[in-house]
């Protein structure tokens, strides 16, 4: 039964992401450069088994919903997806309209394919949350994928969809581009109801350098090289801060293969992670001061889309302020590897790649290490430049706000008027000089942020709630429903 409950996993992955691949080589020629843009279906509805105590019979469907444009050739994609899944004991079968589909003028292909296996409750759950990762890790490279994701267990019916279509975006190589809402890659932060919040983040592109493949693990026969090209940023967006200083708190990072495919799915142990346990494998952190630990409590069931490695950072001897924000920013880094080539790219060929990548990464990184660390370390290191001038700015305008209010608290409490002390308390509504100087703090400190926030370059707006990549409140109470019966008593 573990070997069926990994297929399961596996094989709405495969079968997800080769999709991605044919369709993507079919509209190549069509719309180069793109983003890819439809409409896709995964349903799994699960009965309590008749032959098994204890046990699902789960009939999972991956269909397009009448919009995947550009000439997806079913008999071909079905032909080729076969060899893939050659090894999938579960009882796997297809439909598709291939003769309307052939009259068709539109280019709406119409496609379903569906697989059927047995698990445990508990595990079904879990293969639930992790094909939700897998698809909000999807959306945010490829926007204007529309996924509807659909769970019925024993009659109990919950349903998400993840787009990001009318989000802003970064455009990248190759027909991605990745979506800057920090609202997928952080929770909102703890801000008062006067405060705003730039809504977006601003990555850095790093330099692209090209990957050697290990003569060991070569022999594949590519034409075209691996390029790898990183990406960082803070989230939220540094150059709008709060009363409190900000900290780097922790870091996550998000491997990508050709195509914007996820290289790794959550809880999933793969050669791919192994160079990530090295914490300075890529980044000599000390020299940021940042004490680096690997933070292993990756939470399934949330919201944020789930980083491939996060590294937590632990308090510095500099983090002691007590004007410190307790929340702090995330580091976010975006590893691309991408496959160029001088010659039309196959779908097999590329299928080739993906599979390399993934079994073969860390191998792959080896033997371009000092390359590949150089271009993540400049690119990291502009991030944290801004951040370190950010934090200086920010102690400096600290420093002048203090120099102020102690200047005129001397003169309000060395005057000898006492009409004049009367007035300055009543002018800020204080009813002693301490309550004055707390006040007088507050009013200096509002102003200057507020002077800040309309020279900031950024856009500038109170952050509002996702409807993409995330559940709404009626969606996941229906899913926190079904996970209760998926589990038994005590364990929920």
């Amino acid at each position: 039964m573990e070997k069926e409950t990994a297929g399961k996993i596996l094989t709405g992955s495969t079968i997800l992401k080769y999709l991605i691949i044919h369709w993507k080589c079919e509209t190549a020629e069509v719309s180069k450069g793109a983003l890819l843009e439809g409409q896709l279906v995964i349903s799994i509805e699960a009965l309590n088994s008749k032959h098994q105590a204890n046990t699902l019979h789960c009939v999972t469907t991956i269909a397009s919903a009448g919009s995947i444009y550009g000439g997806l050739v079913l008999k071909k994609f079905l032909k080729e997806i076969q060899s893939i899944l050659h090894g999938f004991s579960a009882k796997l079968n297809w439909t598709s309209e291939e003769a309307s589909y052939s009259q068709d003028t539109s280019g709406v292909t119409p496609f379903q394919m569906i697989f059927e296996v047995d698990e445990k409750p508990k595990t079904l759950m879990t293969d639930c949350l992790i094909i939700k990762n897998f698809l909000h890790k999807i959306i945010i490279v490829l926007p204007k994928i529309r996924f509807n994701f659909s769970v019925k267990v024993n009659g109990i019916f919950s349903m998400e969809i993840f787009e990001a279509e009318n989000e802003p975006t970064l455009n990248l190589s190759n027909g991605i581009a990745l979506v800057v809402n920090y609202q997928h890659y952080v929770s909102a932060p703890k801000f008062g109801t006067t405060e705003l919040l730039c809504s977006r983040i601003h990555p850095v592109l790093g330099h692209p350098v090209v990957l050697f493949i290990p003569d060991d693990v070569a022999g594949m026969g590519l034409l075209g090289e691996l390029i790898l090209t990183p990406a960082a940023a803070l989230c939220p967006c540094p150059k709008v801060f709060s009363n409190q200083l900000n900290r780097i708190s922790s870091i996550s990072i998000f491997l990508y293969g050709p195509l914007g495919l996820p290289l790794i799915l959550p809880s999933q142990e793969q050669p791919t992670a192994a160079i990530f346990k090295d914490t300075s494998y890529f980044i000599d952190w000390k020299k940021y001061h940042l004490c680096v630990v690997p933070n292993l409590d990756l939470n399934l069931d949330g919201d944020l889309v789930l980083p491939d490695v996060s590294y937590q950072v632990e308090s510095s001897e500099g983090d002691q302020s007590q004007n410190m924000d307790p929340q702090g920013q995330t580091l976010l880094l975006f590893l691309f590897v991408d496959f160029h080539s001088r010659f039309p790219v196959q779908q097999m060929e590329l299928w080739g790649v993906q599979t390399l990548l993934t079994t073969h990464l860390s191998a792959i990184f080896m033997e371009s290490h000092s390359a590949v660390q150089d271009s993540i370390q400049i690119t990291v290191g502009q991030v944290l430049e801004h951040h370190h001038q950010a934090v200086k700015a920010h102690q400096k305008l600290q420093a002048s706000l203090s120099v102020a209010v102690n200047s005129i608290m001397s003169i309000m409490t060395g005057s000898t008027s006492s009409s004049f002390r009367k007035i300055c308390l009543q002018t800020l509504q204080a009813t002693d000089t301490q309550e004055f100087r707390t006040k007088l703090h507050k009013s200096f400190h509002e102003t200057t942020q507020h002077r800040f926030l309309h020279h900031c370059s950024c856009e500038v707006k109170q952050p509002s709630p996702l409807n993409s990549g995330t559940s709404s409140s009626p969606q996941k109470e229906t899913f926190y429903l079904i996970c209760s019966h998926l589990l038994p008593s005590g364990n929920h």
